[in-house]
């Protein structure tokens, strides 16, 4: 099982890196942050959108998300695996907390 956990930090790392340099590469390309921000289209840069929003409205954010995320926290064999390979109870909430800042 340590094997396991060891390949999983090892990926983990990999795809954090790996965003983070995309993203240094892709704000390089584009001028910065702030030409980001001048070159993204109106409304695209607003998570919550009004309800009358046809493709995206905050209703389907706030009460459509829980349950796609409860389905994945609790339901998920990947993820339940896993906090149940942990050495103890504080180690697999810890674990998952952890995965869910990444």
């Amino acid at each position: 099982m340590r094997a396991v956990i060891y390949t999983e930090v090892l990926q983990a790392g990999v795809l954090v890196g790996g965003g983070l340099l995309l993203l240094a590469f892709a704000l390089h390309r584009v001028g910065g942050w702030g030409q980001l921000w001048v070159l993204a289209p109106e409304g695209h840069a607003h998570l919550f959108q009004p309800p009358s929003h046809e493709d995206f409205p905050i209703t389907g954010v706030v009460l459509g998300m829980p349950f796609t995320s409860i389905w994945y926290w609790c339901c998920d064999q990947n993820v339940v695996q896993r906090v149940l390979s942990a050495r103890s109870l504080s180690h697999g909430r810890a674990g998952a907390v952890a995965a869910g800042w990444l």
